[in-house]
């Protein structure tokens, strides 16, 4: 998920919630987080959660994790599309967390 897109959309400081909720979201569902095939799905929940409003890390994770339960490992997962709309929509912006 590295890439210029990380540097000019989202801060420092979200990309590093982004990625310690996504670790703990790999725990909880036992996959290696570097190499497991739907790592992008789950990170793709995270983000369109957090686009929604949650902030806090943990809860990231956990609904991630909740959402991934409910999903066919075959899904393509649709709700990527939303996130695409979603970050295609707003403009670049930096800011900073309270």
């Amino acid at each position: 998920m590295q890439s210029s897109f990380q540097d000019s959309y989202y801060s420092q400081e979200e990309w590093h919630i982004f990625t310690r909720a996504y670790h703990r979201a790999c725990l909880l569902l036992d996959r290696d987080p570097q190499f497991h095939p739907l790592g992008e799905r789950v990170m793709c929940s995270i983000m369109i959660f957090y686009e929604r409003g949650e902030r806090d890390f943990g809860r990231l994770a956990t609904k991630a994790v909740k959402r991934e339960r409910q999903l066919p490992e075959e899904d393509n997962w649709s709700d990527a599309n939303y996130l695409k709309l979603v970050l295609g929509v707003r403009p670049s912006r930096r800011q900073h967390l309270h």
